[in-house]
This record gives structure tokens, sequence and C-alpha cells, in this order.
């Protein structure tokens, strides 16, 4: 890596840090990128999102804070389901992602399926056309067929 990509990957952050700066899910900060929340861009070569730092700073402290904690033994309900949110997009992004594994694999088991469909069909060809031929040297006479005639 070049000082100069040093340099310019030290403004950025990746969708990983953003989530944990922001206390939130990547799948939200992805939402929030494609919804125009927060800025970003996404790299051409790598694919992955760029965040400049000085967006997800200012994001954060435009965000409201965490209400102060609760007495002692008083349920904290509030930061569960967040737990709970965090948990399902994060299994989501899993899912999602599985998904697209399974897409791929499905479309590359039609393509062989289709192939293979193919070679057999031309198989059955041969074997007709082989069936035809045995059919005609049978139905010559014996004589035929031993002098090549």
């Amino acid at each position: 890596m070049s000082e100069a990509d040093s340099d310019l990957n030290q403004d950025f952050y990746v969708v990983k840090e953003a989530a944990q700066i922001l206390d939130v899910g990547e799948h939200r900060v992805r939402q929030m990128l494609r919804e125009g929340e927060l800025d970003g861009t996404r790299d051409p070569i790598l694919d992955r999102w760029k965040i400049p730092k000085a967006a997800v700073h200012a994001l954060r402290d435009t965000r409201p804070t965490k209400a102060p904690e609760k007495a002692i033994g008083a349920p904290r309900e509030d930061t569960d389901l967040l737990g709970v949110v965090r948990d399902l997009e994060r299994e989501l992004g899993r899912i999602e992602g599985r998904l697209q594994i399974t897409e791929v694999a499905e479309s590359t088991l039609r393509e062989s399926l289709e192939r293979e469909r193919g070679r057999a069909d031309r198989l059955e060809e041969q074997t007709e056309q082989l069936r035809g031929e045995l059919e005609a040297e049978r139905s010559k006479g014996f004589w035929a067929r031993l002098l090549g005639g």
C-alpha cells in the first residue's frame, strides 16, 4: 500500500467502523448510505463503502443521546430492544448473504443440468444411429457379412 493510499484510508471509515461509532448495525449503516442519510461512496474496485470520517462524526453528534440509566434493578426495555434489533439486523445480513450464495449455486446447477441434458440427447442420437447400423448389418446375409458385401 502506498503512502498516498494510507493517507486516503485515514480519512474514511468502512461500514463496520461507522456502525461501531454510530452504535448501530452494519445493515442500518448501509441503509443510511443508500437513503442518503449518511454520505459515502462505493469504491469501484473493491465494491466497498468509503464513508468520510467527518460525516460519521457529524451524524453521531446530531443523533439524540441515550436516556440516562434507570434505577438499579429497573427493567431496561429500551436497551434490550435495541440489542434485539441489532441481532436481527446481523442475522438479516447473514441470511441475505446466504440467499445470494444460494442463488448463484442454483444458477450454476441449472446451467450444468442443461449441459448434461444436451449431452444426454447427443448420446441418445448416437445410440439410435448405432442401432440402425447394427440392424442393417444383421439384415445382410451371412456370406455378405463374411465377404464384406
